[in-house]
């Protein structure tokens, strides 16, 4: 079962083959009694969408049997419940059966549409979900990549493993140079305890620089992935002088680089890449309150979905429950509201589809992180 990532939605809003049935419900990492309570739960969705599918898309039994057979099989698996996080989301229609399990709790909730509803799916991506982490000393160096839920170690071109590596290189230009000078009858050079701790600091600059020039080739800075430093404070400060990479955080990670395992690494750059992704998010509330009124920006559902179909939408902010059943008509430019389970899709859905599609950046919050109280709010590109 893949993670749950940008391309995952980019891919499930491309499936639009109807009906297209969502099926939503929280889990918890199960302890037995659970364990036979899950499979209960699901059951009584499927049921429901059973009956949605025979009264109202007017489906034959055997067609909903065959359909629904992909998650009907997990009601039995006694693994797959032992093996959840905080939720659950299945996808199916006609030609493609998707579940995955989420690490942020959803109500339990069932859909079928023209499109997938995938709004409960944007909090597991929507700061992108990756970021970086260097554990940095003199002795190694790695790189990760890392998600909320997952680390792995890259192998970066161009970064030196460790500071012996620069001072074996200059050991052999200074005998290559001191050969050089001896071939001219030159004398012995001496150096003094201040010029070798010169040579070491600028050795340990040039490993330093070389570090930062491999991840400024590797790291994309279109993403805005933040990097995380795991080093001793001197190390830091002096890697903090030379970096190029927009997006350092500023506050390192406390521990031994050298001997921490992948999953004290990934359990210590949590708490720090939560913080910066919040204030991304207020950075982003602020701006809505510094330019609403002003044109730039909307709360108008109408408005909205129309300027998400015709790519306008740079970023949209939407409630996490919001649904208005309806259609819209591009011809008309107009949206049609219509009584929940009348209309053919979920109209804020529909705008978070279509902003995705068109290279938007969605977020999705509760009701009390809602800037204003509003249901949905866009910023426009023009």
């Amino acid at each position: 079962m893949e993670e749950v990532t940008k391309k995952v939605i980019q891919d499930l809003i491309g499936e639009n083959v109807e009906p297209c049935i969502s099926v939503y419900m929280p889990t918890i990492a199960a302890a037995s009694v659970e364990v036979k309570m899950m499979p209960i739960q699901l059951k009584n969705l499927l049921n429901n969408v059973k009956k949605e599918l025979l009264e109202k898309w007017n489906a034959n039994s055997r067609d909903v049997e065959i359909l629904l057979k992909p998650a009907t099989d997990l009601l039995g698996d006694r693994v797959f419940w032992q093996n959840q996080k905080q939720g659950l989301a299945l996808f199916i229609n006609p030609e493609q059966f998707h579940y995955f399990r989420l690490n942020e709790s959803v109500p339990e909730k069932s859909v079928i549409n023209t499109y997938f509803n995938v709004i409960p799916l944007i909090p597991e991506v929507m700061f992108n979900n990756v970021y970086y982490v260097l554990t940095l000393s003199k002795n190694k160096n790695r790189v990760f990549r890392c998600t909320r839920t997952s680390i792995e170690q890259l192998n970066i071109e161009g970064i030196p493993g460790s500071l012996k590596e620069i001072s074996q290189y200059t050991v052999v230009s200074k005998s290559l140079s001191l050969h050089s000078s001896g071939s001219e009858g030159g004398g012995a050079v001496f150096h003094g305890v201040g010029d070798i701790q010169t040579e070491q600091q600028e050795e340990l600059l040039q490993y330093l620089r070389q570090i930062d020039h491999g991840l400024n080739k590797y790291l994309d800075e279109k993403a805005k992935s933040p990097l995380i430093v795991m080093s001793v404070k001197d190390i830091f400060a002096t890697y903090s002088a030379i970096n190029t990479y927009p997006f350092l955080l500023k506050d390192n990670m406390e521990g031994n680089p050298d001997e921490c395992t992948t999953d004290l690494v990934l359990k210590g750059s949590a708490p720090l890449v939560a913080d910066y992704f919040d204030k991304q998010l207020d950075d982003i509330i602020n701006t809505y309150h510094n330019v609403k009124g002003t044109g730039k920006t909307s709360a108008q559902l109408e408005e909205i979905v129309s300027a998400a179909y015709f790519s306008r939408v740079e970023q949209l902010i939407v409630k996490n429950n919001a649904f208005q059943s309806g259609n819209f008509d591009p011809e008309e430019n107009k949206i049609h509201l219509m009584e929940e389970g009348e209309g053919r899709y979920n109209l804020y859905n529909f705008a978070v589809i279509k902003t995705i599609a068109n290279g938007g950046q969605v977020y999705a919050l509760g009701e009390e992180k809602m800037p204003d109280g509003k249901d949905i709010i866009a910023f426009f590109r023009y």
